[in-house]
Order: C-alpha cells, then structure tokens, then sequence
C-alpha cells in the first residue's frame, strides 16, 4: 500500500469510530525536539491529516490530550515529557512508545528512521537488557497489518547465553 492508500483507509477508520480530529501542527515539532529525530513521515501524516490517535490495533496513543485516553498515559507527549532513558538502553529516547497492549507491552516507533522501524518492549520474561528489541517491520507495515485485520504482537528474538533472561 502506499502511503496515501494508508491514510486514506484509516480517515474511513477514523470515521467509523468516531476518533478524535487531527492534532494540532505544533504538537509534531514539540515532541520531535524532545525526541531528536523527526517523526516518520507517515505518522506525522496520520495525526496532523486524520485523528489524534485511535487508530491502529489497539488505539495508538493522542499525541496531545483529547480528554480520551487510549492507554494508561494522556498523550504521547505528556509521555515524552516525562520520560527518563534508561542508560542501558539508549535506543529508548529516539523510539518512544506509540501503542500498549497491556501488561506493560508496548509497540514503539523509530524516529531515528525515516520509515519507522518498529520496536516491542515486554519485560514479563526478559531481563533488562532484552526486554526493549528492534521488531522485524516498518511502521508502514504494521499498519498494512491492522487494516488487513491481523493484529500482532512483540515477538522478541530469541536470546542466546543471557543468564538472566
């Protein structure tokens, strides 16, 4: 799908579920300069052209307040805000969490990466060193994913050798 399919197929999304309106244009460039990276194009498309979270397998979180949440967390950028990296895992800052699917999962997106590279946190059954790992796909195709009707999961590599995992 391209871009424009994406955006198209979740405005009708959008509608349906009665999401919020687009958020405002100043919220992208707020959390970029907390972030350091751009947001991915596609994203950024998302929430300044179609609602302000929603949307996605579970409801991707408000970049600003919209009064409803789609987590346990306001906003993502209330998130950023108040989010203090781990040292141990660096990558954290520039993937800030997009999505929770309970039980402290979340899916996080790459704004180190033009296209999004997606990223699972789970610690139920890591050790701290391999609880935040790079997932195998884009931003692009997690979203093809939802809108086809599937919804995945994190699926962490195997570790080999960790005696603490």
């Amino acid at each position: 799908m391209t871009d424009d399919e994406i955006v198209e197929l979740v405005r009708a999304y959008a509608r349906a579920h009665e999401l919020p309106p687009p958020a405002p244009p100043g919220a992208t460039a707020e959390l970029e300069g907390i972030v350091g990276y751009p947001m991915p194009p596609l994203l950024r498309r998302l929430y300044l052209e179609v609602a302000n979270g929603g949307f996605g397998p579970d409801g991707v979180l408000s970049l600003t307040n919209t009064g409803k949440w789609y987590s346990d967390e306001e906003s993502l950028l209330q998130l950023a805000r108040d989010f203090r990296p781990d040292p141990e895992l660096p990558n954290l800052l520039q993937a800030p969490p997009l999505m929770t699917l309970g039980c402290a999962i979340w899916w996080h997106v790459d704004f180190s990466t033009p296209e999004g590279r997606m990223w699972g946190w789970d610690p139920n059954g890591r050790c701290e060193r391999h609880r935040f790992f790079v997932e195998r796909f884009t931003l692009v195709q997690w979203l093809e994913d939802w809108l086809e009707g599937n919804r995945a999961f994190p699926q962490p590599p195997p570790v080999v050798d960790c005696p603490d995992c």
